[in-house]
């Protein structure tokens, strides 16, 4: 796998306010809603939005400008598995709100395997055009307009600062498209069978949890979760693989996070 031009310099968190519920829907935005339900045979009323906190996307990402405007940004990337709670524009938002007039994409479509694209993309934009920073954003939020109950999933944000001079770790991220699901953890065991260090994979790759008739554990967090462990791994010193699997999309995506080369004195 190419190593990314761009060094991970920092991994930030849920920033101060990120995850707090936002507004409700206003009358007009109610409507509009309810409208657009109309179109696609969902049987929904202004009312139905009035009880509804939610926090959008561009809640999430506005409390991250405070944290990445130290410097100017030339690419955004955001990626998300959920879709937003609302139409919004997120990367519109943080294309006028940090210095450095960033170019904004948005990766979505691809659930899990979501980030591992977005990476993709600031590496190729990294050679092609020499940048010298990007800021991908994982996204996950959790209030769903669809009709029936909605999945258990909570809101949160992880930003990978990109870097020339990042000092975390050199990326080497990779897409595997169209493996079947029986073929996931194959695909990704040969795909590493020169590699040795940590690896942290997402549910899909992990091994069944066992019969429990308990609790149910925390709201999930399929954007962003397991890129949440990404600093605590990094701590150990050697290198992380994160990989995870879309059955679905049928994707697997693999990034590999390998402690950058020590310089050498200068004589």
């Amino acid at each position: 796998m190419p190593t990314t031009p761009l060094r991970l310099a920092r991994v930030i968190t849920d920033p101060a306010g990120a995850t707090g519920a936002g507004g409700r829907y206003t009358p007009a935005l109610a409507d509009y809603l309810t409208d657009l339900a109309r179109l696609h045979g969902l049987r929904r009323r202004p009312d139905d939005f009035a009880g509804i906190a939610r926090t959008t996307f561009t809640d999430l990402v506005r409390p991250l400008v405070t944290e990445v405007a130290d410097a100017p940004t030339d690419l955004i990337v955001l990626a998300h598995v959920t879709p937003d709670a609302e139409p919004g524009w997120p990367a519109s938002f943080l294309t006028g709100a940090l210095p450095g007039d960033p170019l904004a994409f948005a990766v979505a479509d691809q659930g899990v395997a979501a980030p591992f694209t977005a990476l993709r993309i600031a590496a190729a934009y990294a050679r092609a055009d020499g940048l010298d920073r990007a800021v991908v954003v994982l996204l996950d939020q959790g209030t769903f307009l669809t009709a029936g109950p909605p999945p258990e999933v909570g809101a949160g944000l992880v930003a990978l600062v990109l870097e020339r001079d990042g000092t975390l770790g050199e990326l080497s991220t990779r897409v595997v498209p169209g493996v079947p699901p029986p073929q996931a953890r194959s695909v990704l065991a040969s795909s590493l069978a020169d590699f040795a260090g940590a690896v942290v994979t997402g549910s899909s790759l992990s091994p069944p949890p066992a019969a429990s008739t308990g609790p149910q554990g925390p709201v999930g967090l399929p954007g962003t979760g397991l890129w949440r462990q990404l600093t605590d791994r990094l701590a150990g010193g050697g290198p992380v693989v994160l990989a995870d699997y879309d059955p679905a999309a049928r994707c697997l995506g693999i990034c590999v996070v390998a402690p950058p080369p020590v310089a050498e004195p200068a004589p």
